[in-house]
């Protein structure tokens, strides 16, 4: 029998903090070349309003494959259905006997907030104490989780679409939290942030360059195709920029994939990636001043080491 992993399992199991010390471990074996993790494979509808993403993994640590697939429907926000929905096949790594069927809704916002709260750790600075965020949905949520895991944050603004969903989104968050979250009341109000989290599809940048700080850190983790952009090509240009896997960033992130093809940038730009950073082969932040940025596309690996957490778990 195939085990079916619910969301109420994955919350009732894995808290965050242990979301993100199973990031580290993820994020070693990609950059130790331990795990295969092909780009993924997205396949848009005819309209173009929505896409299916197949992402495979496969990992000799961990000793199982994955394959999880997910629905991206933006619109869905507008219809109170999830933006992203669907699930991850694991199968043994020494057989290949169908293992399990994990719900891929939750799974995916919550090890996306995992590895940022993982970059931020890294990355920004250790007295940040403001944090901005990008978005409403449930990417959003988990970001905060994860930078509330990692920092003392005392203060955190939100921009959304519209003002009733930020209203919205905060009353959760602070609730949830115990913490003081606020809509943001206007687009100077980013020059207060220390840690500033993009939880969005944009397809243009959701801020102005001149608006972010000296010495900020920015999680990048909304925009996954080529087309997709929430970071100012400029803030890219000038920032010390580190990214989940070298390969998938140059081919899917449009934040990278746009200063490159204006010329602002090269290859030569993506300083690291996260695990090089845990291995100690590559630096993260370097100066108190500088401007650091995680850039995500997302990882099937992430997913992978979550999975085989869940599947020791439960024995």
């Amino acid at each position: 029998m195939i085990r079916y992993i619910s969301e109420e399992e994955i919350r009732r199991k894995v808290s965050m903090e242990q979301a993100i010390t199973l990031m580290k471990e993820a994020f070693v074996q990609l950059s130790s070349h331990k795990a295969i993790v092909p780009v993924r494979t997205v396949i848009p509808t005819s309209n173009h309003e929505g896409r299916a993403l197949f992402m495979p993994s496969y990992s000799s640590g961990f000793n199982l494959f994955g394959l999880k697939m997910v629905s991206v429907f933006s619109k869905n926000a507008g219809l109170d259905l999830p933006v992203i929905q669907g699930n991850m096949l694991i199968m043994d790594g020494t057989n290949g006997s169908p293992l399990a069927l994990i719900d891929a809704e939750y799974l995916t916002a919550l090890r996306t907030g995992a590895a940022s709260g993982l970059a931020t750790q890294l990355l920004s600075r250790k007295d940040s104490e403001v944090l901005a965020v990008f978005g409403t949905g449930s990417q959003a949520e988990t970001q905060v989780e994860g930078v509330l895991s990692v920092r003392k944050i005392k203060k955190v603004f939100v921009f959304g679409r519209t003002k009733e969903k930020a209203i919205s989104f905060c009353n959760r968050m602070g609730e949830k939290f115990h913490i003081e979250i606020s809509p943001a009341r206007s687009p100077d109000q980013l020059n207060q942030a220390d840690i500033i989290c993009t939880a969005t599809t944009s397809n243009t940048p959701v801020f102005a360059p001149q608006f972010i700080n000296a010495g900020a850190h920015i999680n990048g983790i909304g925009s996954f195709t080529a087309t997709m952009q929430e970071i100012p090509a400029e803030v890219i240009r000038k920032s010390w920029l580190v990214v989940d896997q070298y390969e998938s960033a140059l081919k899917e992130a449009g934040d990278i994939i746009t200063p490159i093809q204006q010329g602002l940038i090269d290859q030569n730009h993506l300083r690291a990636e996260l695990g090089e950073i845990i291995l100690g082969r590559n630096a993260g932040r370097t100066l108190r001043d500088q401007v650091t940025v995680f850039k995500s596309v997302g990882n099937a690996i992430q997913d992978l080491a979550i999975a085989d957490f869940l599947m020791k778990a439960s024995v």
